[in-house]
């Protein structure tokens, strides 16, 4: 499916996905009957709180910069264009996807969630490329940096619950 929307949008998708993200975890550990895979799916919903801030700020950096934009805000129509183009991108499968794999497993979490970050690093990659101006290029490119950030986070607690080894303490960093 292709989709048309400006730099602005694109941004709002950025936010969009993080909400979509905490709300798919939040779900999940509701379903969930393992007291270890709850507290794992209740902590990645809490890193996408936070990047949504952040994505957020970085949303409203650019509105105020452009000047075009501070006090604009979407239709319903227009964010239920924008969610949709969200779910396309994270957790195409929903819940239901994950279901599969199993609510009560760890590793099928994180896998999930690895496969998640990499679609949005693709998805801000090309924003970053299609976009008109440096600015939104270099926000864009910010996104993708941190998403690395957090999917180089996941792989290393994917790594240590496959060898075992304990989980470090989470990080302050989003």
């Amino acid at each position: 499916m292709h989709h048309v929307f400006s730099d602005l949008e694109g941004l709002r998708i950025a936010v969009e996905m993080e909400r979509r993200g905490e709300d798919f975890y939040r779900r999940a550990a509701r379903v969930s009957r393992a007291q270890e895979t709850v507290a794992l799916l209740n902590s990645l919903a809490d890193d996408e709180v936070l990047h949504g801030r952040e994505f957020q700020r970085l949303f409203d950096l650019t509105c105020a910069q452009r000047g075009d934009c501070a006090d604009e805000a979407y239709s319903s129509e227009t964010n239920a264009y924008l969610s949709a183009i969200a779910a396309d991108i994270v957790f195409p499968g929903g819940l239901m996807g994950l279901r599969e794999s199993g609510f009560e497993n760890s590793r099928a979490v994180l896998t999930t969630a690895i496969a998640s970050e990499k679609d949005s690093i693709l998805f801000y990659t090309e924003l970053a490329a299609c976009a008109r101006d440096a600015q939104t290029r270099a926000t864009f490119m910010e996104i993708a940096r941190q998403e690395r950030g957090h999917l180089a986070r996941l792989l290393n607690k994917l790594a240590a619950l496959n060898e075992g080894v304990p989980e470090p303490e989470k990080s302050q960093e989003g």
